[in-house]
């Protein structure tokens, strides 16, 4: 695990719009900007920051040439082997922010193999530990805060303490989120939850593969104990 590494994840972009927040602002808008912001509140902090798209267009082409999947999106953030992945979305629904980890039911180990669409059962721990961090700093800034857990990718698949954060308007007008002072205010908050986190974070045990059987002594095949 790199502790000094985050992702972000701007979810959306290309020609993949996401919601439609405004007449004029769409949520892959709000997410790219959320990330512009909160890369440079992380550098500034000595973090090394990942970025699944750094552009309306994901930063990467997918095999063929085409925009980068859900799956793609997923291998870009495992293959980081973050200390937290943050998979950015906005709604005009309610406000403030809204952070969600995976509803996935926690495992106590990871397996050497993880099985794709489930590999963030085993970082649920980790990830309800971070859901608790950045929630209180959020709290402490004084933003709407709504807290939860659903199950959307690409998210369950990630191999690292992951979290949506959804933002939402900070008023009744929708168009609030772009408020440079706002995002401004998220992106302080959520940073510096990071950087405590950055000591905390850590990696699930891997479940050992049993030995193969031997024989006992009276000739019955046996399973030995898994070794650490």
């Amino acid at each position: 695990m790199q502790r000094r590494v985050i992702v972000l994840d701007p979810a959306h972009g290309g020609s993949d719009p996401g919601a439609q927040i405004s007449d004029t602002t769409s949520e892959k808008d709000v997410t790219l900007a959320l990330a512009f912001r909160l890369r440079a509140m992380l550098a500034a902090r000595g973090f090394t920051v990942v970025m699944t798209r750094d552009s309306d267009a994901p930063a990467s082409p997918a095999p063929g040439g085409g925009s980068l999947t859900l799956d793609d999106r997923a291998g870009v953030a495992n293959h980081a082997h973050a200390a937290a992945c943050l998979v950015l979305h906005a709604s005009s629904s309610g406000d403030g922010v809204h952070l969600y980890r995976s509803e996935l039911d926690a495992t106590p180990a990871e397996p050497i193999v993880p099985p794709w669409l489930t590999a963030q059962a085993a970082w649920i721990p980790q990830s309800r530990l971070l859901q608790r961090e950045i929630a209180g700093a959020l709290m402490r800034s004084g933003i709407p805060l709504v807290t939860g857990s659903v199950s959307v990718r690409p998210m369950d698949s990630l191999t690292c303490p992951a979290l949506i954060v959804e933002l939402a308007p900070a008023d009744e007008d929708v168009d609030s989120m772009n408020r440079t002072g706002y995002q401004q205010q998220v992106a302080r908050a959520i940073a510096g939850a990071l950087l405590v986190w950055e000591g905390q974070v850590q990696a699930p045990p891997q479940l050992w593969v049993a030995a193969a059987p031997r024989t006992s002594p009276a000739g019955h095949s046996r399973r030995t104990a898994p070794h650490p």
